[in-house]
């Protein structure tokens, strides 16, 4: 059969021909501009994983996240699927590249109003958690614990009784000592009508040794606690204090304990603040992480105090103002003692990203102010915690509603570098690259350091750090040294005390780094 064209439509089959180069250089515009535009929003940054949803269901808001790592760098996620009226503690297991081994399995299984689980791992590996749900007078602390297996060991069952009111306990925290024995910061409504912190320390099965013990002023409102916790079991709060009808609110208010609950220093006031993250480093000195809401807007900050409570620095702004608002921030220590950061950062009346950075002890900045959450979901990315494993890999989870904007909200996971050069897929490694082999380690009397290339073609700097971040030694390889001895001194001849020091060397093929400990 022969097609045939009328003039007209022949006419318009040329024009469409000259349009085609015209109209495919448009569309592969457009193209270019949707992939480029995909690309700014979905590629995280270098060393961090893509977003991996946690709850099965969209049946339920689920809520307040936590997590922790155990032994076996397994992550441990909790939260609960809670409203107002009736809820459950979730919890799920996953491996260090966020590959399920135990799916959302609940916990409380008591059809109450279970709400805000927290987690943590004791020296026996075994998984701790506490939640806040209806008692006989209030909301009171609930507890359970897990074998690293997932089998139940402590079912749920109330560890602590509230004083009553609706909001007592409203957001407990708890840390595990090393004795295997828990910490717990929380709030009850007492006599008075105000929200007052409490603290209370359980033994490993969940039962309480120091049952309750009033911390915050009896006049005075007390919220959003932190709690932490030092090599000397002493117990480090810090909650925020509101003065009911006064004249100053959202205090940072600190107090300690000790292993016996008796109370060594009493509510003492730093500046605005609320939310802490409290974190004892390797000389005992504690670092708090706040949100300060002083002033236009709200921002992370950082103190370092002794333990005697006195101001050593800070406070620290971690990033100046960009957005309107940060809060929500988190913080976790790895074996190096570096600190990890999280917090949400958000305009005001619009969304903004989840953020990441790390800090030394001496509060410098060692990554920068990073995002590692977007794009900017209907509502921002909320309840961001961190979690550190014995490989120094970063864990991060939190909730955000991409999938049910609104009230519904889902539990998401992703996994970093605690270096962010380092491609979360493609690991690259330089042939020229080298470590550093330092042996023994632990050493006594005199350690000896050497490069993995033998012999050295270069001069290359070798300087020494104690845990505070302060160099206590320098020297270099010289060409052709195969070794370095070290009798752990520094450059003075002073002998330096025991503990962890960190070897740095660099050169031109970038350096390498190790830690050892001196035993004396």
């Amino acid at each position: 059969m022969i097609l045939r064209l009328c003039p007209w439509k022949l006419r318009d089959n040329m024009k469409i021909e000259r349009q085609l180069p015209i109209l495919l250089i448009i569309q592969l515009h457009t193209v270019f501009i949707l992939l480029n535009s995909i690309s700014i929003v979905f590629a995280y940054p270098p060393g961090w994983s893509d977003d991996i949803l946690i709850n099965n269901d969209t049946l339920w808001h689920h809520d307040d996240p936590d997590i922790t790592t155990d032994n076996d760098n397994n992550v441990w996620i909790t939260w609960d699927d809670a409203t107002w009226t009736s809820g459950e503690i979730y919890f799920s297991k996953r491996d260090s590249l966020g590959n399920c081994l135990i799916p959302p399995t609940n916990l409380s299984n008591n059809t109450s109003v279970s709400k805000m689980s927290k987690i943590a791992v004791d020296r026996s590996n075994n998984i701790q958690f506490i939640w806040r749900d209806l008692s006989p007078s209030g909301y009171g602390v609930w507890h359970a614990k897990l074998a690293s297996d997932g089998s139940v060991l402590v079912p749920s069952h109330l560890a602590v009784s509230g004083g009553g009111g609706f909001f007592s306990t409203l957001h407990p925290a708890m840390t595990i000592n090393k004795y295997n024995e828990i910490y717990v910061i929380w709030d009850e409504i007492n006599s008075l009508g105000n929200n007052q912190m409490c603290f209370s320390k359980l033994d490993s099965m969940g039962m309480p040794v120091v049952e309750k013990i009033p911390i915050s002023p009896e006049s005075l409102a007390a919220f959003w606690p932190g709690i932490g916790v030092d090599s000397f079991a002493n117990c480090h709060l810090g909650y925020r204090i509101d003065s009911i009808g006064g004249p100053y609110s959202d205090r940072l208010t600190y107090s300690k304990v000790d292993i016996n609950g008796n109370i060594l220093i009493s509510n003492k006031v730093f500046s605005y603040g609320s939310s802490p993250t409290m974190i004892a480093d390797q000389q005992q000195n504690i670092h708090v992480l706040y949100t300060n809401t002083n002033g236009s807007g709200t921002r992370i900050e950082h103190l370092k105090i002794d333990q005697q409570g006195n101001v050593l620095s800070g406070p620290d702004t971690i990033k100046p103002q960009t957005y309107a608002y940060y809060s929500n921030g988190h913080m976790a220590m790895d074996s190096l003692h570096y600190f990890h950061i999280v917090w949400t950062a958000a305009y005001v009346g619009a969304p903004g990203p989840g953020m990441y950075a790390k800090m030394d002890t001496m509060a410098n900045i060692i990554i920068p102010p990073t995002e590692i959450i977007y794009p900017d979901y209907i509502l921002r990315p909320d309840g961001l915690r961190i979690a550190t494993d014995h490989r120094n890999r970063l864990h991060v989870t939190w909730l955000d509603q991409r999938r049910n904007p609104g009230y519904i909200g889902d539990i998401y996971y992703k996994r970093g570098e605690n270096e962010q050069q380092i491609y979360e897929i493609n690991h690259t490694f330089s042939p020229n690259t080298q470590s550093i082999i330092a042996a023994p380690n632990p050493f006594s009397h005199v350690l000896t350091i050497k490069l993995s290339n033998a012999g050295v073609k270069i001069k290359q700097d070798l300087e020494i750090f104690n845990a505070a971040g302060r160099k206590v030694y320098n020297t270099s390889f010289i060409p052709h040294n195969k070794c370095i001895y070290w009798d752990g001194r520094d450059n003075e001849g002073g002998i330096l005390p025991a503990g962890v020091y960190f070897i740095n060397i660099e050169n031109n093929m970038g350096g390498a780094k190790c830690m050892v400990i001196k035993l004396k």
